[in-house]
């Protein structure tokens, strides 16, 4: 018994850290879930990955504490306790891991209505650079005046517009 929950856990260990490496590295997920009305997903663990990591822990703590003690009760029960506790943790630390990642794609549509400050002078007749904060970075755009008027460097605009890459923007006046 002690044998074949080794075998077990060890296979279970192995496959798990297979499939995450995987998906954390390489972006390919081997994993399924269900569809359900409710959020019946354990934080990006999966079913796959949350049963083997329930098979490694759990069969790893039956096997230690039938080492040490007769009772098969109480191994059991211990390992199923276990195998809980870690498939909670891997959801927590999955979870964690997912928050972390930052939303990289952005419009310069986003822009609209937002201010910002001139980087390079927009001429009268052509475009210059602003820069406007979206999702919390600052962006460079394209801009050119909505008066076709100068903006110098340094100066406050809202953006009204946005056509193709191009912002149209008006001057904000100093307070």
């Amino acid at each position: 018994m002690i044998v074949t929950l080794t075998y077990i856990s060890l296979i279970a260990g192995g496959l798990l850290v297979a499939l995450l490496l995987l998906s954390l590295i390489g972006g390919l997920d081997l994993d399924f879930d269900f569809d359900a009305p409710v959020d019946a997903d354990a934080g990006g663990v999966g079913i796959l990955k949350g049963g083997l990591t329930f098979i490694s822990i759990g069969s790893w703590v039956v096997k230690l504490v039938l080492v040490s003690s007769a009772n098969p009760t109480l191994a059991f029960t211990a390992g199923i306790i276990a195998g809980l506790i870690a498939v909670l943790l891997m959801a927590a630390v999955l979870r964690f891991m997912l928050k972390q990642q930052e939303e990289t794609n952005w419009s310069p549509g986003e822009a609209m209505f937002k201010t910002g400050k001139v980087y390079l002078r927009i001429p009268a007749e052509g475009t210059g650079i602003i820069q406007v904060n979206i999702n919390g970075t600052q962006r460079e755009l394209k801009a050119r005046s909505k008066n076709h008027q100068l903006i110098p460097t340094g100066a406050i605009v809202l953006v009204e517009d946005v056509e193709g890459d191009q912002a149209v923007v008006s001057e904000q006046p100093k307070e």
